[in-house]
């Protein structure tokens, strides 16, 4: 018993590493309710070492927008989020990935 106990939690601890960011549409769907103009999402990528966070990156007139979203896009996070290990500006070195 104790084995298949070990076995189910082990089974979801791997499948909840292995889960996917939310699609691209969803993200849009969840952002359109607070920027109701054009915009077009460029990335949603996994926040390393964050589980359940993933960094989006959406271009609103031409200029990058990085902000922050949970597996379901029902919560939306905004502004910096900061390394204390490192003291780097996460957010803003992502969107520098994205300036042209």
């Amino acid at each position: 018993m104790f084995k298949h106990f070990v076995v189910i939690c082990l089974s979801a601890l791997i499948l909840s590493a292995c889960s996917k960011p939310p699609a691209k549409e969803q993200v849009q769907a969840a952002v359109k309710k607070f920027i109701p103009m054009n915009f077009e999402v460029l990335q949603v990528s996994e926040v390393k070492g964050i589980d359940g966070l993933y960094e989006a990156a959406i271009s609103v007139g031409g200029h990058p927008v990085i902000f922050y979203v949970d597996k379901k896009c029902e919560y939306i996070f905004t502004g910096s989020m900061m390394s204390t290990e490192t003291k780097a500006n996460l957010t803003t070195e992502a969107q520098k990935k994205f300036q042209k």
